[in-house]
Protein backbone atom coordinates (compact mmCIF):
# COMPACT_ATOMS: atom_id res chain seq x y z
CA UNK A 1 0.00 0.00 0.00
CA UNK A 2 0.88 3.44 -0.93
CA UNK A 3 1.54 5.64 1.85
CA UNK A 4 -0.17 8.88 2.71
CA UNK A 5 1.74 11.68 0.97
CA UNK A 6 2.45 14.16 4.13
CA UNK A 7 -0.02 17.00 4.24
CA UNK A 8 0.65 20.50 1.99
CA UNK A 9 0.58 23.70 2.85
CA UNK A 10 -3.12 23.99 1.86
CA UNK A 11 -4.07 21.21 4.05
CA UNK A 12 -2.25 22.32 7.45
CA UNK A 13 -3.97 26.18 6.39
CA UNK A 14 -7.56 24.03 6.28
CA UNK A 15 -6.58 22.74 9.43
CA UNK A 16 -5.72 25.63 10.84
CA UNK A 17 -8.83 27.32 9.99
CA UNK A 18 -10.50 24.69 11.25
CA UNK A 19 -9.30 25.14 14.83
CA UNK A 20 -9.63 28.31 14.68
CA UNK A 21 -13.28 28.25 13.88
CA UNK A 22 -14.28 25.48 16.60
CA UNK A 23 -11.88 28.01 19.22
CA UNK A 24 -14.35 31.01 18.03
CA UNK A 25 -17.41 28.50 18.44
CA UNK A 26 -16.06 27.44 21.91
CA UNK A 27 -15.82 31.33 23.27
CA UNK A 28 -19.40 32.29 21.74
CA UNK A 29 -20.97 29.11 23.53
CA UNK A 30 -19.00 30.23 26.43
CA UNK A 31 -20.71 33.57 26.16
CA UNK A 32 -24.33 33.07 25.69
CA UNK A 33 -24.83 29.53 26.34
CA UNK A 34 -25.09 30.43 29.89
CA UNK A 35 -27.76 33.59 29.42
CA UNK A 36 -29.54 31.53 26.93
CA UNK A 37 -29.92 28.39 29.93
CA UNK A 38 -31.24 31.10 32.31
CA UNK A 39 -34.18 32.19 29.77
CA UNK A 40 -35.17 28.99 28.89
CA UNK A 41 -36.43 27.80 32.19
CA UNK A 42 -37.41 31.53 33.09
CA UNK A 43 -39.78 31.53 30.08
CA UNK A 44 -40.91 28.00 31.14
CA UNK A 45 -41.96 28.97 34.14
CA UNK A 46 -43.49 32.29 33.42
CA UNK A 47 -45.49 30.61 30.47
CA UNK A 48 -47.26 28.44 33.13
CA UNK A 49 -47.45 30.55 36.18
CA UNK A 50 -47.34 34.37 34.98
CA UNK A 51 -47.25 35.75 38.39
CA UNK A 52 -43.77 34.23 38.54
CA UNK A 53 -42.58 37.78 36.89
CA UNK A 54 -44.67 39.85 39.34
CA UNK A 55 -42.40 42.39 41.55
CA UNK A 56 -43.07 40.02 44.84
CA UNK A 57 -41.96 36.80 42.94
CA UNK A 58 -38.81 38.92 41.50
CA UNK A 59 -38.29 39.88 45.07
CA UNK A 60 -38.41 36.29 46.27
CA UNK A 61 -36.55 35.57 43.43
CA UNK A 62 -33.32 37.89 44.66
CA UNK A 63 -33.67 36.88 48.54
CA UNK A 64 -33.06 33.17 47.81
CA UNK A 65 -30.50 33.87 44.97
CA UNK A 66 -28.57 35.43 47.58
CA UNK A 67 -27.14 32.50 49.49
CA UNK A 68 -26.24 30.20 46.57
CA UNK A 69 -24.47 33.87 44.81
CA UNK A 70 -22.46 33.62 47.96
CA UNK A 71 -21.61 30.56 47.60
CA UNK A 72 -20.30 30.48 44.12
CA UNK A 73 -18.68 33.78 43.90
CA UNK A 74 -15.68 32.39 45.86
CA UNK A 75 -15.90 29.16 44.79
CA UNK A 76 -15.42 30.45 40.97
CA UNK A 77 -12.25 31.51 42.30
CA UNK A 78 -11.40 27.91 43.17
CA UNK A 79 -12.46 26.50 40.06
CA UNK A 80 -10.98 29.32 38.28
CA UNK A 81 -7.48 27.94 39.37
CA UNK A 82 -8.56 24.25 38.73
CA UNK A 83 -9.73 23.16 41.31
CA UNK A 84 -13.05 22.80 43.87
CA UNK A 85 -13.93 23.27 47.10
CA UNK A 86 -17.10 21.10 48.52
CA UNK A 87 -16.87 21.73 52.13
CA UNK A 88 -18.16 25.05 51.62
CA UNK A 89 -21.72 23.91 52.58
CA UNK A 90 -20.38 22.05 55.88
CA UNK A 91 -18.72 25.03 56.91
CA UNK A 92 -21.51 27.36 56.65
CA UNK A 93 -23.75 25.31 58.70
CA UNK A 94 -21.19 25.12 61.25
CA UNK A 95 -20.85 28.97 61.24
CA UNK A 96 -24.74 29.07 61.62
CA UNK A 97 -24.45 26.87 64.41
CA UNK A 98 -21.00 29.10 66.50
CA UNK A 99 -22.85 32.74 65.47
CA UNK A 100 -25.93 30.93 67.32
CA UNK A 101 -24.06 30.18 70.30
CA UNK A 102 -22.19 33.02 71.03
CA UNK A 103 -24.60 35.82 69.85
CA UNK A 104 -26.35 36.41 73.41
CA UNK A 105 -23.05 36.70 75.01
CA UNK A 106 -20.68 38.64 72.67
CA UNK A 107 -23.63 40.37 70.08
CA UNK A 108 -21.47 41.71 66.86
CA UNK A 109 -18.08 40.37 68.28
CA UNK A 110 -18.73 37.06 68.15
CA UNK A 111 -20.22 37.50 64.54
CA UNK A 112 -16.47 38.57 63.48
CA UNK A 113 -14.93 35.86 65.46
CA UNK A 114 -16.82 33.45 63.37
CA UNK A 115 -16.02 34.89 60.32
CA UNK A 116 -12.07 35.12 61.08
CA UNK A 117 -12.44 31.50 62.11
CA UNK A 118 -14.12 30.32 58.71
CA UNK A 119 -11.48 32.29 56.65
CA UNK A 120 -8.58 30.41 58.93
CA UNK A 121 -10.86 27.15 57.99
CA UNK A 122 -10.34 27.78 54.35
CA UNK A 123 -7.29 29.10 54.55
CA UNK A 124 -5.72 25.73 56.21
CA UNK A 125 -7.44 23.47 53.80
CA UNK A 126 -6.08 25.86 50.90
CA UNK A 127 -2.84 25.03 53.09
CA UNK A 128 -3.02 21.56 53.24
CA UNK A 129 -3.87 21.03 49.64
CA UNK A 130 -0.82 23.19 48.35
CA UNK A 131 2.02 21.74 50.85
CA UNK A 132 0.70 18.05 50.48
CA UNK A 133 -0.04 18.31 46.50
CA UNK A 134 -3.47 16.63 47.42
CA UNK A 135 -6.27 17.25 45.25
CA UNK A 136 -8.57 19.60 46.94
CA UNK A 137 -11.35 17.60 46.00
CA UNK A 138 -10.03 15.53 48.25
CA UNK A 139 -9.06 17.52 51.09
CA UNK A 140 -12.10 19.82 50.91
CA UNK A 141 -14.47 16.49 50.42
CA UNK A 142 -13.01 15.13 53.99
CA UNK A 143 -13.34 18.77 55.78
CA UNK A 144 -17.13 18.23 54.47
CA UNK A 145 -16.90 15.24 56.62
CA UNK A 146 -14.82 16.94 59.85
CA UNK A 147 -17.03 19.94 59.73
CA UNK A 148 -20.56 18.29 59.21
CA UNK A 149 -19.18 16.51 62.28
CA UNK A 150 -17.74 19.07 64.59
CA UNK A 151 -21.24 20.93 63.68
CA UNK A 152 -23.53 18.18 64.78
CA UNK A 153 -21.28 17.43 68.07
CA UNK A 154 -21.58 21.02 69.18
CA UNK A 155 -25.19 21.21 68.42
CA UNK A 156 -27.72 18.13 67.41
CA UNK A 157 -30.76 20.32 66.94
CA UNK A 158 -31.83 24.05 65.77
CA UNK A 159 -30.06 26.79 67.61
CA UNK A 160 -33.03 29.43 67.75
CA UNK A 161 -32.06 33.53 68.27
CA UNK A 162 -34.17 35.59 70.18
CA UNK A 163 -32.18 38.07 72.82
CA UNK A 164 -29.43 39.15 69.93
CA UNK A 165 -31.59 38.60 66.62
CA UNK A 166 -31.11 42.75 65.76
CA UNK A 167 -27.52 41.77 64.95
CA UNK A 168 -28.26 39.55 62.64
CA UNK A 169 -31.52 41.68 61.33
CA UNK A 170 -30.41 43.48 59.05
CA UNK A 171 -29.46 40.51 56.95
CA UNK A 172 -33.58 39.73 56.92
CA UNK A 173 -34.51 42.94 55.78
CA UNK A 174 -34.76 44.99 52.61
CA UNK A 175 -33.19 48.38 51.14
CA UNK A 176 -35.13 50.18 48.24
CA UNK A 177 -36.94 47.01 48.02
CA UNK A 178 -34.36 44.73 47.36
CA UNK A 179 -33.15 42.35 50.22
CA UNK A 180 -30.10 42.94 51.94
CA UNK A 181 -29.09 39.27 51.41
CA UNK A 182 -29.01 39.96 47.84
CA UNK A 183 -27.26 43.16 47.94
CA UNK A 184 -24.58 41.83 50.15
CA UNK A 185 -23.95 39.07 47.63
CA UNK A 186 -24.03 41.73 44.37
CA UNK A 187 -22.22 43.92 46.43
CA UNK A 188 -19.11 41.01 47.28
CA UNK A 189 -18.90 39.74 44.00
CA UNK A 190 -18.75 43.45 41.74
CA UNK A 191 -15.79 43.92 44.62
CA UNK A 192 -14.14 40.35 43.48
CA UNK A 193 -14.79 41.57 39.70
CA UNK A 194 -12.91 44.53 39.97
CA UNK A 195 -9.99 43.19 41.86
CA UNK A 196 -9.40 40.68 39.09
CA UNK A 197 -9.85 43.43 37.09
CA UNK A 198 -8.13 45.84 38.01
CA UNK A 199 -5.18 44.12 40.28
CA UNK A 200 -2.74 41.15 39.43
CA UNK A 201 -4.59 38.71 41.29
CA UNK A 202 -7.10 38.21 38.14
CA UNK A 203 -4.36 37.32 35.81
CA UNK A 204 -2.47 35.38 38.29
CA UNK A 205 -5.68 33.06 38.79
CA UNK A 206 -6.38 32.68 35.50
CA UNK A 207 -3.05 31.74 34.87
CA UNK A 208 -2.69 28.98 37.52
CA UNK A 209 -6.11 27.68 36.18
CA UNK A 210 -4.36 27.79 32.43
CA UNK A 211 -0.79 26.48 33.32
CA UNK A 212 -0.21 25.52 36.65
CA UNK A 213 3.50 24.16 35.85
CA UNK A 214 3.71 27.17 34.06
CA UNK A 215 2.98 29.86 35.87
CA UNK A 216 5.31 28.22 38.85
CA UNK A 217 7.53 28.17 37.17
CA UNK A 218 7.28 32.03 35.77
CA UNK A 219 7.38 33.20 39.25
CA UNK A 220 4.33 33.25 40.15
CA UNK A 221 3.26 32.38 44.23
CA UNK A 222 1.10 29.72 43.00
CA UNK A 223 0.60 28.51 46.88
CA UNK A 224 0.03 31.69 47.95
CA UNK A 225 -2.78 32.53 45.49
CA UNK A 226 -4.65 29.29 46.02
CA UNK A 227 -4.42 30.03 50.21
CA UNK A 228 -6.20 33.07 49.66
CA UNK A 229 -8.57 31.02 47.20
CA UNK A 230 -9.89 28.87 49.98
CA UNK A 231 -9.69 31.90 52.33
CA UNK A 232 -12.06 33.45 50.08
CA UNK A 233 -14.06 30.31 50.35
CA UNK A 234 -13.86 30.05 54.08
CA UNK A 235 -15.23 34.12 54.33
CA UNK A 236 -17.90 33.49 51.70
CA UNK A 237 -18.86 29.93 54.40
CA UNK A 238 -19.21 32.36 57.15
CA UNK A 239 -21.17 34.98 55.24
CA UNK A 240 -23.44 32.20 53.79
CA UNK A 241 -24.28 30.85 57.28
CA UNK A 242 -24.66 34.78 59.47
CA UNK A 243 -27.26 35.26 56.31
CA UNK A 244 -29.33 31.60 56.50
CA UNK A 245 -28.90 32.77 60.16
CA UNK A 246 -30.85 35.80 59.78
CA UNK A 247 -33.54 34.19 57.64
CA UNK A 248 -34.50 31.76 60.07
CA UNK A 249 -33.60 33.28 63.27
CA UNK A 250 -31.88 29.92 64.20
CA UNK A 251 -28.61 27.91 63.84
CA UNK A 252 -28.40 24.58 62.34
CA UNK A 253 -26.19 21.84 61.86
CA UNK A 254 -27.38 20.95 58.55
CA UNK A 255 -29.17 24.33 57.60
CA UNK A 256 -26.84 24.65 54.23
CA UNK A 257 -26.60 21.27 53.06
CA UNK A 258 -28.69 21.03 50.56
CA UNK A 259 -26.90 23.65 48.68
CA UNK A 260 -23.90 22.03 47.80
CA UNK A 261 -24.92 21.08 44.39
CA UNK A 262 -26.79 24.29 43.29
CA UNK A 263 -23.50 25.95 44.63
CA UNK A 264 -20.95 24.25 42.42
CA UNK A 265 -23.73 24.28 39.61
CA UNK A 266 -24.28 27.95 39.66
CA UNK A 267 -20.43 28.00 38.52
CA UNK A 268 -20.67 25.60 35.74
CA UNK A 269 -23.82 26.29 34.86
CA UNK A 270 -22.10 29.98 34.13
CA UNK A 271 -19.73 29.32 31.72
CA UNK A 272 -16.56 28.80 34.19
CA UNK A 273 -14.61 25.69 32.69
CA UNK A 274 -14.42 22.98 35.29
CA UNK A 275 -11.02 22.50 34.54
CA UNK A 276 -10.59 26.35 35.34
CA UNK A 277 -8.93 28.90 33.31
CA UNK A 278 -12.08 29.55 31.67
CA UNK A 279 -14.87 31.83 32.86
CA UNK A 280 -15.66 34.96 35.29
CA UNK A 281 -17.54 36.36 37.59
CA UNK A 282 -20.21 38.15 35.69
CA UNK A 283 -21.18 34.05 34.44
CA UNK A 284 -21.49 33.28 37.72
CA UNK A 285 -23.88 35.58 38.30
CA UNK A 286 -26.33 34.31 35.61
CA UNK A 287 -25.77 31.06 36.99
CA UNK A 288 -26.91 31.57 40.52
CA UNK A 289 -29.99 33.10 38.76
CA UNK A 290 -30.58 30.29 36.70
CA UNK A 291 -30.27 28.00 39.77
CA UNK A 292 -33.13 30.01 41.78
CA UNK A 293 -34.89 30.27 38.74
CA UNK A 294 -34.91 26.17 38.71
CA UNK A 295 -35.33 26.09 42.51
CA UNK A 296 -38.41 29.00 43.28
CA UNK A 297 -39.96 27.91 39.47
CA UNK A 298 -40.68 24.56 40.35
CA UNK A 299 -42.24 25.06 43.57
CA UNK A 300 -44.50 27.98 41.61
CA UNK A 301 -46.02 25.49 39.21
CA UNK A 302 -46.10 22.91 41.76
CA UNK A 303 -42.96 20.13 40.83
CA UNK A 304 -42.08 18.09 43.22
CA UNK A 305 -38.84 19.44 45.32
CA UNK A 306 -37.49 15.61 44.32
CA UNK A 307 -36.87 16.38 40.82
CA UNK A 308 -34.47 19.54 41.45
CA UNK A 309 -31.25 17.32 41.64
CA UNK A 310 -32.15 15.63 38.21
CA UNK A 311 -32.92 19.16 36.75
CA UNK A 312 -29.52 20.60 38.52
CA UNK A 313 -27.78 17.45 36.97
CA UNK A 314 -29.14 17.59 33.41
CA UNK A 315 -28.49 21.23 33.02
CA UNK A 316 -24.69 20.87 34.33
CA UNK A 317 -24.18 18.27 31.85
CA UNK A 318 -25.52 20.38 29.05
CA UNK A 319 -23.22 23.28 30.15
CA UNK A 320 -20.43 21.36 30.80
CA UNK A 321 -20.79 20.09 27.48
CA UNK A 322 -20.70 23.26 25.72
CA UNK A 323 -18.44 25.13 27.83
CA UNK A 324 -15.24 22.51 28.45
CA UNK A 325 -11.98 23.35 27.22
CA UNK A 326 -11.33 19.54 26.38
CA UNK A 327 -7.79 20.03 25.69
CA UNK A 328 -7.48 19.68 29.58
CA UNK A 329 -10.34 17.43 30.42
CA UNK A 330 -7.56 14.75 31.22
CA UNK A 331 -6.37 16.94 34.01
CA UNK A 332 -7.67 16.64 37.29
CA UNK A 333 -6.49 19.02 40.32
Amino acid sequence: MTPAPPPTDGNATIASRDRDVRSRFGRAARRFVPLAILIGPLSMVSAIEPSFLSPYALNVLADESSVILILSTAQTVVILMGGIDLSMTAIASLASVLIALVLPATGSGGILGVLVLTTLIGALQGLIHTRTQIPSFIVTLAGLGVWSGLALTIAQTTIPVTSSYAAVSWFARSSMGIPNSFNLALVALILLALAFRLLPLGRHVYAIGLAERVALFSGLHVGRIKIFGFALTGLSSGLAGLTMLARTSSGSPTIADSLLLPSIAAVVIGGTSITGGVGGLGRTLIGALTITVLRVGFAAIGVAPAYEPIAYGMVVIVAVALTIDRSKAHIAK
